[in-house]
């Protein structure tokens, strides 16, 4: 009787580690698909923003001249080109967000720096960027220093 409970706790032992390793292994490939989902969106988020600054002549030629002289632009130039900005730096806190959860590796993320180093070099995104007090404080602080 003794030997029969034994191997009967046994088993119920085993059930619960195993259930346990499934458990554990299910919550792995959900992080995973989740950072894969991060990174895609983000990506495409990106493309999407690109793809319209290359195909709407209108925008490019309102980045050119916000580049050239931001206090020339019209009321609704600026408004537009702040929107413009504002995509971006959305689009970079989104980055940071996703890297501090895990969900965007190192390499990925230095990536992300180097665009927004890019674009802060730019008088004009960096004065819209300062204009610009959606973002989170936290990332505000973390990305002054990423262009040090």
């Amino acid at each position: 009787m003794e030997s029969s409970k034994g191997k009967l706790e046994l088993i119920g032992v085993l059930t619960v580690v195993l259930s346990l390793l499934f458990v554990a292994y299910e919550i792995r490939q959900n992080t995973n698909t989740a950072a894969a989902q991060a990174v895609f969106e983000l990506n495409e988020a990106g493309r999407r923003t690109l793809f319209l600054q290359s195909t709407d002549p209108g925008l490019t030629t309102l980045i050119i001249l916000a580049q050239n002289d931001l206090d020339a632009l019209t009321d609704e130039q600026r408004l537009r080109y702040r929107l413009w900005v504002f995509a971006f730096l959305n689009l970079y806190e989104s980055a940071w967000n996703h890297h501090q959860r895990g969900l965007i590796n190192d390499e990925d993320m230095e990536g992300w720096k180097a665009h927004y180093c890019g674009q802060m070099s730019s008088d004009s995104f960096r004065r819209e960027a300062s204009f610009i007090e959606s973002h989170a404080t936290r990332f505000r602080k973390e990305a002054a220093r990423w262009c040090q």
